[in-house]
């Protein structure tokens, strides 16, 4: 399957806390969770790796998506209804070894 793009909603935003990792450097933000919009129904069966194309955030890296849903963190907040414009593509399996 080639690549697509895509709108997914956010559903929901879970706050982390900081925390100084070595003195001067912390780490924190927040777990962003969302799902495909109505549009994705090709993508909802299956995992896909997905990458947000905008809004363009902060140390936000690319994301398994599973049955249309996907989470990442984010160093900046979002809000619950905020749309996404994502990049799909598939998944490269694994195994376990």
């Amino acid at each position: 399957m080639e690549e697509g793009a895509g709108v997914a909603e956010v559903i929901r935003v879970a706050k982390q806390p900081v925390i100084e990792i070595a003195e001067g450097v912390e780490v924190g933000g927040y777990v962003v969770h969302a799902r495909m919009c109505a549009s994705g129904i090709r993508y909802s069966d299956g995992t896909f790796m997905v990458k947000i194309a905008k809004p363009q955030l902060q140390h936000a890296q690319g994301s398994r998506m599973e049955h249309g849903e996907f989470s990442f963190n984010s160093g900046e907040e979002l809000k619950v209804g905020d749309k996404l414009e994502i990049l799909i593509s598939p998944a490269e399996h694994q195994s376990d070894d």
